[in-house]
């Protein structure tokens, strides 16, 4: 059973190695965010016109107006 002092000591020893990781990390955010964005989320490229436009039974009857 671990005491509360190895406790303590396994959360500073933690702080000291992944605080200073993290705030190195910020240098490099945007370039990781960037890559792994253009790798699991493909960029998604706008239908042609003639997809998106409604058919001829789609409109609406004059009385609804």
């Amino acid at each position: 059973m671990m005491s509360i002092t190895d406790i303590i000591q396994l959360v500073i020893l933690c702080a000291l190695i992944f605080f200073p990781l993290g705030y190195m990390a910020r240098h490099f955010l945007r370039r990781i965010e960037t890559t792994l964005r253009l790798m699991f989320f493909r960029p998604r490229y706008v239908k042609p016109a003639g997809i998106l436009r409604r058919e001829v039974n789609a409109k609406a009857k004059q009385n609804d107006d």
